[in-house]
């Protein structure tokens, strides 16, 4: 029995791993992003760091909004949090944040995901698609 228990438990990390993807990365023609979770397996009851990059691919100073949200397996989005940035041209800033995982939290896959929306545009701007990037969390 404990044979086949210590089977099991190797299985469900094993495939665990398999199923949770390297972090993403997104690209639009102002701003990349990329998001990563760490841990990317945890139980309810735990905090989870989250870590993005954010890159400026223009010529020039943008002003954005980034926002950090988590879809659960059950259907719940919850706000993480967002940072106001203005990033020079082909500047990088890492943004962070944790993420607690309520004791009575969904058990699955959730996504985590970072996107953007500029600040500026006038009245004759055109709108554009906000990049964003998703990353996904395990809860066991």
């Amino acid at each position: 029995m404990r044979n086949h228990l210590i089977k099991s438990v190797v299985a469900a990390i094993c495939l665990a791993m398999v199923l949770v993807p390297a972090p993403v990365t997104a690209q639009s023609s102002d701003l990349g992003l990329s998001i990563r979770v760490t841990p990317t397996l945890t139980a309810p009851g735990t905090t989870v760091g989250v870590v993005a990059m954010v890159t400026n691919n223009t010529s020039s100073k943008v002003r954005t909004t980034v926002t950090f949200t988590s879809l659960s397996p059950c259907g719940v989005t919850t706000g993480i949090g967002y940072n106001r940035l203005t990033l020079n041209p082909g500047q990088t800033v890492m943004v962070t944040t944790t993420y607690p995982i309520a004791p009575d939290a969904c058990i699955g896959q959730y996504a985590v995901s970072i996107s953007a929306k500029s600040g500026g545009g006038g009245k004759n701007a055109t709108a554009a698609a906000a990049p964003s990037a998703t990353a996904y969390l395990m809860v066991q």
